[in-house]
């Protein structure tokens, strides 16, 4: 019987699995919404079991290489939690290690969706799963200009994720390298609308060549 080919990779192209804010791979893994009695519920071995079916998948087609898994410790929006945090995430890292991935985004807790929980909070769960996880780690939520040089300076992240910082500014890789203000983002637009807070905000020159 003939196999049937692979689709062919893509060069540049990386495949995400969301396992965090309340989708379907977050409400398998935490016990806060995990309430099954078969093999993906109750242990965290078993609460695992559906993250790392779907990176198995992913990864027969695409390639470790060319996959990325999101994680949220400690997350808790969309009404998530679990009972023992630590324990879970740091097992669900650990068992990813096998499929040589592109990397592991971790949202830090102190992270509520698109709002702070509350603010002077460290980073944590890339310090946390540094420890456990051997491959590149993005780390994402609340980071500022001298925190995610702070953190990538100190070895617990590969890289840093921003996301309110670059809706308010499309040339934010620019400000952050030449150190200029940021421009102020508005929540109310975030999700959803019209061009407000999507397309409307200027570029640092163009406010300077308005002033």
């Amino acid at each position: 019987m003939p196999r049937t080919p692979r689709p062919r990779r893509s060069a540049g192209r990386t495949a995400s699995a969301a396992g965090a804010n309340g989708y379907l791979i977050d409400q398998f893994l935490q016990d806060g919404s995990n309430k099954r009695t078969d093999i993906y519920g109750g242990s965290i071995e078993n609460r695992t079991r559906f993250l790392l079916e779907v990176t198995e998948a992913v990864t027969s087609v695409w390639g470790g290489e060319r996959v990325g898994v999101r994680l949220g410790p400690s997350g808790t929006f969309g009404s998530m939690s679990d009972s023992n945090p630590d324990a879970l995430f740091g097992h669900a890292a650990a068992r990813l290690n096998r499929f040589g991935l592109a990397y592991l985004h971790l949202i830090e807790p102190r992270i509520d969706g698109s709002k702070l929980r509350a603010d002077g909070l460290p980073p944590v769960a890339a310090h946390q799963l540094r420890r456990v996880f051997k491959g590149p780690i993005i780390a994402a939520g609340g980071f500022e200009r001298d925190s995610a040089e702070a953190i990538v300076e100190s070895g617990d992240a590969d890289l840093v994720a921003f996301g309110r910082h670059f809706a308010a500014n499309p040339d934010l890789v620019e400000r952050l390298r030449r150190n200029l203000t940021l421009s102020p983002h508005d929540r109310d637009t975030f999700y959803g609308g019209d061009e407000r807070g999507y397309t409307d905000y200027p570029c640092h020159d163009d406010l300077a060549q308005v002033a």
